[in-house]
């Protein structure tokens, strides 16, 4: 089974490192759960971007759970929707 990541409501730089080498050392896909997020850094954008693009690369994505606003409006600020599209949402 895999474990679900639970993001605060403000994640930090430090946390996008951590959570980008938690899945250099992983072939499991992440589950999510985005709703406490108010603000994703881009930072953290970026290296939910990369993880799903390197998954997607194997038919594999992210499974999110309950996106807050926050999380969804942090892509489409970046102009990252299409991103986000690719993951998996789930209740």
């Amino acid at each position: 089974m895999t474990p679900t990541h639970t993001f605060p409501p403000r994640p930090t730089l430090p946390a996008a490192e951590a959570f980008l080498a938690e899945m250099r050392e992983t072939s499991a896909a992440p589950v999510i759960d985005a709703s406490t997020v108010e603000d994703l850094p881009t930072a953290f954008v970026l290296a939910l971007t990369a993880v799903g693009r390197a998954l997607g690369e194997h038919g594999d994505k992210i499974s999110v759970i309950r996106p807050s606003a926050g999380f969804v409006d942090a892509f489409s600020d970046l102009g990252l929707f299409q991103d986000l599209m690719k993951m998996e949402f789930c209740q």
